[in-house]
């Protein structure tokens, strides 16, 4: 390898590894003792986040993250 030269690495040679699965996980984390109206509603949401996410809506799992955490926060809250 040359010195200045960059790598690129990327989520395709990870083939165990589904590009929603932090999605998924972060649901997963969120449903942990809430009500079940919470639970519902994260993963209404979350069909939404990862479909916007494999699209390309967000630029970063960060933005696709934090979407979800606001999305479903809004939904408690029209409740």
């Amino acid at each position: 390898m040359l010195w200045g030269q960059q790598i690129r690495i990327t989520n395709d040679h990870l083939p165990g590894i589904p590009p929603t699965g932090f999605l998924d996980k972060l649901a997963s984390e969120l449903k942990i003792g809430r009500h079940a109206a919470y639970r519902h509603a994260v993963q209404r949401v979350l069909e939404t986040v990862r479909k916007n996410y494999e699209s390309g809506q967000y630029r970063s799992t960060t933005e696709a993250e934090y979407m979800l955490r606001k999305l479903v926060e809004q939904e408690q809250t029209a409740l």
